[in-house]
């Protein structure tokens, strides 16, 4: 597909908002309007963009990281008065902003950036207006701190008070004493003002709405016997238009306007005299001009017009993000998802030993033994050859490696060369030591490797047998959901409850229950190895013979008739591939550490991808469709609406350096399969190309490299065509006994002999 890469890493913003807070604290992106932090629960929230700019983002962080640190959250909560803490809000950022640029100069630049853009698309407000002349002096405040100080203010000598006053206050209780004091105040310049006659008119009382809502004011009213009642009558009269207006041609509504005008009470006009002169003369800035019953409220319009302009920014077609952690794997015997080499095997021996009522039980362990033994012997050739290519390849590593140094010991041969040249010492190539090796392996026990199974587990011992050769430590697993015990309980409402395989604690994910088998094992000793290859083998051979066997009349077909089965806890059943790789996560730095491993390779043997996991989360959201799941593990965390197969393999291959091979088999050569792993591509034309590629180097090699998100190298292996070949001189085919057709037959059966072995011919380039 084509790819544009216009996102931002929203793990890295979270890492600079905990460095900034200098705590742990949990940083979470959601369908919010502004950012936020919650002092109490140390979570700070950030908005949804729709064009993510790294400078307000940054800019934003820092913010709430300074309130994380330095307000109290108490004393804010505590502010009921919507005018006070609008002043407080002002001059608390003020104070806080100063104190992050101070502790992190960094952040300057973030700040001032992000301003610019801001302020570009009007989010203050100051468009068209005077900020000298237009303002009140807590926004004038606001914008002198959050433009750094760059805007062209001239203040008064009064405001130029004030600004000392602010640059002075050091802890949240400075903050709210000033804000105080400054709000009573401007109420105070507010009543002044309403004295003189340009009152409604004056351009900081209209942007602060706090004058008549009719621009003109006749005062001949009053004297024609108007008096105290004209503005009430006026604010009647609007009511009347803009209920005429809303019910417009209807006849109802319009005897209900009257009705409800002419049943006015005299008493309710006698409560009205009796409250207004208990409490005295309104003010301007507490019901405005004229007495109207509306609030005129002394707040800063410049971070009110902030508030409101972020949300044009919002993406308001995401629906935000549901937060939970990964499970951990549990590991305690009769609990765990893990089923030791030693459990698998007695089960294996004990299901065999039962059905010798059932099955002749020594004919097919005969018939068996001869076609493990024959697989093996075919075998040893292969192997033996991509032992000594490995060895090769290795020893070629090194002496890429390899320097020389002088022994300090003078060179015979070299002394007649002393006069023109100092290099007369004998020297001394250094070699270093080669890399410890380590490969670990994950075989798709699912019901769609059927067809293809027994084929793939032959590879799969081809593999332990060339670690083994080489002395390598290895691990081999295999997953199903099939296991013996089925973990699901329910509580008292019917509600599933966490599997007792994974831990439970509150805000992880309840991962399904599964079955992870460590079949085939380094720690094992020969004897017990050549075993659990044969139990491999024979249980390959078992689902090959059920879904794919032909009627043949023969002794072995009626010896493979007899076979004892496998156990129903180890059938074929759907795909848990992620949560084996959450438990192989925990495994892997495990082994590494235990076997000093410098080159880890993981390899998966799978036909796709695994299930969707559970979207519980314990104690927290149920899964909702319409919002993206982020994901924690290891303190990271990645975001994923679809299969999170690809985000684990990038973690576990970033998380502890390990190199990740994926081997696809496919049972049919679709052209889907590997339009989804074409990679990157230009336009159609490039797509087209890139396919007709891949199928031609199927068709040859039986194999194909792509692209695929999560592996280093992934390979599409032809199912069909997975057979391993030997040549055997003795039954070649010969048409004349000429050396070139003795040596075309021979060259031919052994190209074939080797592009058969793809997966071991590939995991040769890849671990040496």
């Amino acid at each position: 597909m084509i790819k544009k890469n216009n996102t931002m890493n929203l793990e890295v913003k979270s890492n600079l908002a905990k460095l900034l807070a200098t705590e742990n604290i949990t940083i979470q992106h959601n369908a919010v309007k502004t950012a936020s932090f919650d002092v109490k629960n140390r979570v700070l929230t950030l908005p949804i963009f729709k064009q993510k700019s790294g400078d307000v983002y940054d800019m934003l962080i820092a913010h709430e990281c300074a309130h994380a640190l330095w307000t109290p959250y108490e004393e804010w909560q505590g502010i009921t008065s919507s005018e006070l803490r609008s002043y407080v809000n002002v001059i608390e950022d003020t104070r806080i902003d100063k104190l992050i640029q101070a502790k992190y100069p960094g952040v300057v630049k973030n700040y001032e950036n992000g301003f610019d853009i801001l302020e570009k698309q009007n989010f203050f407000g100051i468009n068209g207006r005077d900020i000298n002349k237009d303002f009140m002096i807590i926004d004038k405040i606001n914008l002198r701190s959050k433009s750094l100080n760059r805007l062209p203010f001239m203040f008064a000598p009064k405001d130029k008070e004030w600004l000392v006053k602010v640059d002075a206050v050091k802890t949240f209780k400075d903050v709210l004493t000033l804000a105080k004091e400054m709000l009573d105040w401007q109420k105070d310049q507010v009543d002044q003002m309403a004295k003189l006659p340009d009152f409604h008119t004056n351009s900081v009382i209209k942007n602060y709405d706090l004058g008549d809502d009719e621009d003109d004011f006749d005062d001949e009213d009053s004297i024609d016997g108007q008096g105290d009642n004209s503005d009430a009558d006026q604010n009647d009269d609007d009511a009347d238009e803009k209920n005429d207006f809303n019910n417009f041609g209807d006849e109802e509504a319009d005897d209900q306007k009257d009705t409800k005008q002419n049943g006015k009470s005299q008493s309710d006009d006698n409560t009205k005299d009796e409250e207004k002169e208990n409490k005295g003369e309104a003010t301007h800035h507490a019901k405005g001009a004229g007495g109207d019953d509306k609030p005129r409220l002394l707040k800063a319009i410049t971070d009110d017009s902030f508030t409101q302009k972020s949300e044009s920014l919002l993406d308001d077609k995401n629906k935000g993000y549901r937060y939970g952690k990964v499970p951990t794997p549990n590991f305690k015997d009769g609990e765990s998802a893990l089923t030791s080499y030693k459990t698998w095997l007695k089960d294996m021996n004990d299901y065999r030993i039962k059905q010798r009522q059932y099955s002749n039980i020594a004919k097919y362990d005969t018939y068996l033994d001869n076609s493990y033994k024959k697989f093996m012997n075919e075998n040893k050739k292969t192997v033996m050859y991509l032992v000594k290519e490995f060895e090769m390849k290795k020893s070629a590593q090194a002496y890429k490696r390899a320097s020389q140094d002088k022994t300090g010991i003078i060179d015979p041969l070299k002394l007649p060369s002393y006069k023109y040249s100092d290099d007369i010492f004998k020297k001394l190539t250094i070699i270093p030591d080669g890399k410890n090796h380590g490969m670990m392996m994950l075989l798709d026990w699912s019901g769609s490797m059927a067809d293809c199974l027994f084929d793939t587990v032959k590879q799969l011992i081809n593999l332990v047998e060339f670690c083994r050769k080489v002395n390598i430590p290895y691990e081999v697993y295999f997953f199903t959901s099939e296991r013996k015990r089925y973990d699901e309980r329910y509580d008292e409402h019917g509600n599933r409850l966490p599997s007792m395989s994974w831990s439970q604690n509150s805000g992880e994910f309840m991962f399904d229950d599964f079955n992870l088998v460590n079949c085939i094992s380094h720690r094992m000793n020969k004897k017990t190895a050549d075993l659990a290859m044969k139990m491999m083998f024979h249980m390959g051979m078992y689902f090959d013979n059920r879904y794919t066997r032909s009627y043949v009349p023969s002794e072995d077909y009626y010896a493979q008739s007899d076979t004892w089965g496998i156990p129903s806890e180890y059938y074929l059943g759907n795909t848990p591939l992620n949560e084996s790789l959450v438990y192989i996560n925990t495994l892997l730095p495990m082994f590494k550490k235990k076997y000093d491993i410098e080159k880890m390779t993981f390899i998966t043997l799978t036909d796709g991808a695994g299930n969707y996991v559970r979207g519980d989360i314990i104690n927290g959201e149920r899964h909702e469709y319409d919002k993206t799941t982020v994901y924690e593990i290891d303190n990271k965390k990645f975001a994923e609406r679809g299969n999170i197969t690809t985000s684990l393999l990038n973690h576990i291959k970033k998380q502890h350096d390990v190199n990740v091979i994926g081997f696809y088999i496919i049972k049919r050569v679709k052209r889907w399969d590997l339009e989804k792993h074409v990679g990157d591509y230009k336009d159609f034309y490039d797509k087209e190309k890139k396919v007709a590629n891949m199928r031609k180097e199927l068709s040859k090699h039986k194999a194909v490299a792509c692209t695929n998100e999560g592996y280093d190298k992934y390979f599409i292996l032809d199912g069909k065509k997975m057979a391993v070949e030997n040549f055997d001189m003795s039954n070649a085919d010969i048409k004349k006994g000429t050396a070139s057709e003795l040596k075309r037959v021979f060259g031919k059966s052994m190209a074939n002999r080797l592009v058969s072995r793809v997966v071991l011919n590939k995991f040769i380039q890849e671990v040496a």
